[in-house]
């Protein structure tokens, strides 16, 4: 049977409720009135055949990694063109890529990473002054135990265009020549108050194509 990962996804929205004694109760929001989740159909693999820089598993074995608190974040995964990637903030600061350190309240932003623009052939994000810059733009900012999923398995279909342009869709993580990735993966470290933290968080991650 062919390599493939299945996965689903679940919110509960809460709203406090106060009685006439002021005690409160969680129960689910009027206004949405439901428990929302989605999954279905497994997204179809290649293989788990990555190594553990690429994969962040590797012969049953997790491969933590150290996403630091410095400007600049850490990229993720060097997995090209991935079909399914998890991200899970494990609440632990980074010890080794086997053991996890200390609890920590410390959060993790998860960004996309746009160069800044180069030539033509290479595009990039460039400022209204018409200064190149590279740029982030936020995907996800995880607690302590939180963790999102990006099933891009589009990509399998060869999906080039989105807009009304040609070739203006661009993978994650795609290499598009001169060592430079237009649209890669990062994650940076901070206080739960969005301050600059002190060290470096372990990462959870599964990244395969």
């Amino acid at each position: 049977m062919a390599s493939r990962i299945k996965f689903n996804v679940s919110a509960i929205p809460i709203e406090t409720l106060t009685n006439e004694n002021s005690g409160t109760k969680d129960v689910i929001a009027s206004e949405v009135n439901k428990i929302l989740g989605g999954g279905g159909d497994s997204i179809d693999l290649s293989n788990y055949a990555g190594t553990l820089i690429q994969q962040g598993y590797k012969d049953g074995a997790v491969g933590y990694l150290s996403v630091t608190h410095s400007a600049g974040g850490t990229q993720i995964s060097t997995r090209a063109n991935p079909d399914f990637i998890f991200i899970k903030n494990t609440g632990y600061k980074y010890s080794t890529a086997t053991a996890l350190g200390v609890a920590t309240t410390d959060c993790v932003l998860v960004a996309l990473k746009i160069n800044a623009y180069a030539v033509s052939t290479q595009g990039g994000w460039i400022k209204s002054d018409a200064v190149a810059q590279i740029h982030f733009i936020e995907i996800a900012w995880l607690k302590p135990g939180q963790a999102i999923v990006l099933p891009t398995g589009a990509m399998n279909l060869s999906i080039t265009q989105f807009g009304s342009n040609a070739n203006d869709l661009t993978k994650l993580d795609e290499d598009i020549g001169a060592d430079q990735e237009q649209s890669t993966i990062f994650a940076k470290t901070y206080t739960s108050a969005g301050s600059a933290a002190s060290s470096a968080n372990a990462v959870e991650f599964l990244s395969v194509t």
